[in-house]
């Protein structure tokens, strides 16, 4: 410590100056990348919290339309949104878990 000591004493203000700003603005750049991989991270993880909820609405209509082919429609037409809404009522209707199988 006293061999810094030393050799801080013996610079002049200028030099002394330009340390200390050169210490502050490597301090401030690490502190703005810091802030800003926060960021990216946050959008990174709004956008996957987007994508989930985008493959859980396609996994339910996948189980809903198994289901209704496995009641028996053999239409190779998508279910309306009308028919799965009565479907989702005949499953609460008459299962417990109907929130679970679909």
């Amino acid at each position: 410590m006293a061999t810094v000591r030393n050799d801080l004493s013996l610079l002049d203000v200028r030099q002394f100056t330009a340390l200390v700003l050169g210490v502050v603005g490597f301090i401030v750049i690490l502190f703005a990348a810091l802030i800003r991989a926060s960021l990216r991270l946050r959008r990174s993880a709004l956008a996957i919290r987007s994508l989930n909820d985008d493959l859980a609405q396609v996994t339910q209509d996948l189980n809903v339309e198994r289901v209704w082919r496995l009641a028996g429609d053999d239409s190779t037409e998508r279910p309306s949104a009308d028919s799965l809404k009565e479907l989702y009522r005949l499953l609460a209707r008459h299962h417990d878990d109907a929130s679970y199988m679909a």
